[in-house]
């Protein structure tokens, strides 16, 4: 469930420090929005690089910085849904820029913006301009106790469905296989803490994304993300697998790029 590998719960003890943090990933202060990419399970805001060239000059690229993952790897990872989604929630909703914003989450990326975005409700803050999930099966669903035990016990096969090929280099070196890993375990063990709690439809525009040859999140799962929100939308599929933006960047960001232009009233370029 994360991209690959690449050179509210009081009750559970965490350090102060550890909470998301904001990562503007190319400063645009005149940019009329900002957009948040949330990582997939195992990785860092580096995964959304690639987008910055692709948006235009009035999207503010942005992500966040979770610990375990990438820069933090030394950070013990969360895998509380609940509490993690509460602090990325303030991370969202920034009191500071009174700026529109909206959401784009991959994989477990989706969850913990959904979540996130439930919380801002619950507790009257700014929502976003657009949802947009990709490659997850809807909460409400269940199927991530039942989808995920059975991939992470198949081996090299199974956790290749999750994250894609697999470095030559990294599976010959147990230590580096192991740092790769761990932030991926834990965000898998997130995904399986996770209970859905029913509640009003989200009354937030939404963008559904995902991989043709999807093995993890079938086209009928993802489609079910309509069940959770006011305005339903149409999945939108590109070629590739659970980890199609690695090959589909462009088209993907393309199409965002479009559902934010609408959702803003804001006009796009076409080529």
């Amino acid at each position: 469930m994360g991209v690959g590998f690449t050179e509210e719960s009081a009750s559970v003890p965490v350090a102060a420090s550890a909470v998301p943090q904001r990562v503007v990933l190319d400063a645009r202060p005149q940019a009329a929005l900002r957009l948040y990419g949330v990582p997939p399970a195992g990785a860092g805001p580096d995964c959304y690089l690639r987008w910055v060239p692709l948006l235009p000059s009035w999207i503010e690229p942005c992500s966040v910085a979770l610990p375990g993952r990438g820069a933090r790897s030394a950070e013990p990872s969360l895998t509380d849904p609940a509490y993690l989604s509460a602090r990325l929630a303030a991370v969202l909703d920034d009191w500071a820029d009174p700026r529109p914003f909206a959401v784009f989450g991959h994989s477990a990326g989706a969850l913990l913006a959904y979540e996130a975005i439930r919380h801002l409700r619950r507790t009257h803050g700014r929502l976003p301009s657009l949802l947009a999930v990709s490659s997850l099966a809807a909460p409400h669903l269940d199927a991530y106790s039942a989808g995920l035990p059975p991939r992470l016990t198949a081996g090299l096969a199974g956790l290749c469905e999750l994250v894609g090929p697999i470095p030559e280099q990294l599976l010959a070196d147990a230590r580096l296989m192991a740092a790769a890993c761990t932030p991926l375990l834990a965000d898998c063990l997130l995904l399986l803490h996770y209970r859905h709690r029913p509640g009003p439809p989200l009354d937030v525009p939404l963008a559904l994304y995902g991989g043709e040859q999807d093995p993890v999140t079938p086209v009928q799962d993802l489609r079910a993300w309509n069940d959770l929100v006011t305005t339903p939308a149409r999945p939108r599929l590109f070629p590739g697998g659970h980890t199609y933006p690695q090959t589909g960047t462009k088209a993907l960001v393309d199409h965002l790029t479009g559902a934010l232009g609408t959702v803003v009233n804001h006009p796009v370029a076409t080529a």
